[in-house]
This record gives C-alpha cells, sequence and structure tokens, in this order.
C-alpha cells in the first residue's frame, strides 16, 4: 500500500508542476515579468521555508563552511537559471516543446557527475543519453520546419535544464548530500537574495504595485502550488518509494504540462513534440532503471 500511495503523491507533484506553464501565461497577461514572478515565489516559498526551519531546527538557517562551496553557489544559481529560463520558454515557444527540452537535465546531470564524481557512464546510460538527445532533435527540428521554434525560448528551456541539473548536482556532491532539508533551504534562500539584487539594480519591483488583485491570485497560486505544495508531495513519496521510482513518476509532468496547456490555453502540442517527448521520457526511464540496477 505504501508504494502505491508514494507513487500516487510523485504523480500528483507532477500534476501540479504542469500546471506552470499554462499560470505563467496567465501572469504575462496581467503584465507581470517572468523576473517579477520569480521574485514573489521565491520570496513567498522562503518565508515558508524559515518558519519551517525557525520551528524546529533554527541551526538550520546559520550558515556554515559547506555554504562557502562553489558547488553551493552554483546550486542557488542554477535554480534561478532553472526558473527563469523554463518560464521565458514557456512565453516563447509551445509549453509541450518546452518541458520536452527542459527534461533533457537527467542528460545533463550524468554529463556533471562523470566530471565531478568521475562516474563513468555505463552502456544503457550512452543508449538513455542518445536517446533522449534524439528525441529533443525530433522535436526542436520538426518545430522548426512547422515554423513554430523560437531561439529564445529553445536557449530559455535549454538554460533551464542546464541550472537543475547544477541544483541537483549540489544536492548529489555538495552541501545537499549529507543535509539535504538544509541545503534546500540555504539553496532557496540564496536564490531569493541574488534575485532581490538583480530587481533592486534593475528596477523591476514598480511593477508589481500595479498588479490586479486577480494576478496576485495567479502569483500565489504559483508560489505555492507549482512550488512548495509539489516539492513537499515528492519528499512525501520519497519516504514511501526509492527515489528512481518517485523520479519515474513525476515524469508524468510532460504530458500533464500538454494536457494543462490545451485546457487553459487551447494550446495543441505540436505532434514532433509528443514524439520527442516519448522519445526523451524512455530516456529518462533507462537512466533511472540503470541506477536502480547498479545500487
Amino acid at each position: 500500500m505504501g508504494y502505491y500511495t508514494g507513487l500516487l503523491l510523485g504523480i500528483a507533484a507532477a500534476l501540479l508542476w504542469g500546471t506552470s506553464g499554462p499560470f505563467m501565461r496567465l501572469a504575462d497577461a496581467f503584465g507581470i515579468s517572468v523576473v517579477q514572478v520569480n521574485l514573489v515565489r521565491f520570496t513567498l516559498s522562503a518565508m515558508v521555508l524559515f518558519t519551517i526551519a525557525l520551528l524546529t531546527d533554527p541551526g538550520i538557517l546559520k550558515p556554515s563552511r559547506r555554504e562557502k562551496s562553489p558547488l553551493f553557489w552554483l546550486g542557488a544559481c542554477g535554480m534561478l537559471m532553472s526558473a527563469l529560463g523554463l518560464n521565458m520558454a514557456f512565453l516563447n515557444i509551445s509549453v509541450g516543446l518546452a518541458m520536452v527540452i527542459y527534461y533533457s537535465a537527467p542528460c545533463w546531470v550524468m554529463i556533471g557527475s562523470w566530471l565531478l564524481g568521475r562516474d563513468r557512464p555505463g552502456r544503457l546510460e550512452i543508449i538513455a543519453f542518445s536517446l533522449a538527445v534524439a528525441g529533443i532533435w525530433v522535436a526542436v527540428g520538426g518545430a522548426g520546419a512547422m515554423g513554430t521554434l523560437d531561439i529564445v525560448g529553445f536557449a530559455g528551456a535549454l538554460t533551464g535544464a542546464i541550472g537543475y541539473a547544477l541544483y541537483v548536482l549540489n544536492g548529489h556532491y555538495g552541501t545537499g548530500r549529507d543535509a539535504p532539508f538544509r541545503s534546500f533551504v540555504q539553496t532557496y534562500m540564496l536564490a531569493m537574495i541574488i534575485l532581490w539584487g538583480v530587481c533592486l539594480i534593475w528596477g523591476d519591483l514598480d511593477g508589481l504595485l500595479d498588479v490586479p488583485i486577480r494576478g496576485w491570485l495567479v502569483l500565489g497560486y504559483l508560489a505555492f502550488a507549482t512550488s512548495l505544495i509539489p516539492f513537499g508531495l515528492l519528499i512525501l513519496a520519497l519516504g514511501k518509494v526509492s527515489g528512481s521510482v518517485a523520479s519515474i513518476a513525476t515524469m508524468c509532468e510532460v504530458p500533464f504540462s500538454m494536457m494543462w496547456a490545451w485546457l487553459i490555453c487551447s494550446e495543441i502540442p505540436e505532434k514532433v513534440a509528443i514524439i520527442g517527448g516519448a522519445m526523451v521520457m524512455l530516456g529518462i526511464a533507462i537512466l533511472g532503471f540503470e541506477r536502480r540496477c547498479c545500487k
């Protein structure tokens, strides 16, 4: 029973994450920029995490030598790259195509693991990587032929994927290895501080004063329903199933994102995005199988 509960929790997290693209489009319709959206998301989420840490273990909030490592800073910057890049992609290419490119992240994690931990990729991992890259090639090439590809959207999704990989690598080889929750809180707070610094320098705060109530409701949804709640569901899922099973369950985010884009934005995904997405998902599933076998 616990296994199926964990599986459902992972799928529920993917279901919520899948709404990010359509709700980013709604925020854009209210005149809220990508930077402003993420400033609110990171600030509200960091406030909740700060409160939880303060009530449970205040020592988490105190920086230590571990937070001085370059990999920790790369992880925080990677978290920002992931959020900003993917949201930029949502506004310039179809949600389905953006998610297909973004889900190449495990492949970049594999390359990073080889560079940082000298973990040589096995035969199955090389096959999985090749399959995922081929899937992205099919999706991007097909979208280019159809005239639905935008270079800014492609670059944003790819930047988001590499950023998420940096965040994961900090979890594997950096501060998240021994204290995952502490690393999650500290990374979130550092990313928030960096984003506030960028907004203060660029003067991207005034527009928030003019956002209507419905716009703030959208921002609240993005902060909690697509950030904190699904991450919480994933943590609960990891308490009942292995990391590989949870990761594969969250792969449902790709078809869910296409479904939500169709229901909310009336956006029909390109056929090449569906075919390429299936190839990418198969490659990631093989990666998960390979890691499980190695364990």
